[in-house]
């Protein structure tokens, strides 16, 4: 249950970012300067969250694979 929530939440957010980067594109061609730049900050922001969750993610696997492999008994 809790892999299926983790999916759709995963789709949302990739949904979410492609609209933003279009907002981003389309307000800027169309002349709105400010809208683009915060629309493409929004977009900027949850990708640097995604990044540092994975990173942070990786990190805490790496230390419990290694911590189990040294804990023989």
């Amino acid at each position: 249950m809790k892999e299926r929530k983790k999916g759709k939440g995963q789709i949302i957010i990739i949904v979410i970012m492609i609209l933003l980067m279009v907002a981003s594109f389309v307000s800027m061609f169309q002349g709105y300067y400010l809208a683009a730049f915060v629309f493409f900050g929004i977009l900027l922001a949850i990708m640097s969250f995604i990044g540092s969750r994975a990173a942070i993610d990786n990190r805490v696997y790496l230390h419990t694979k290694n911590h189990h492999n040294n804990t023989r008994w």
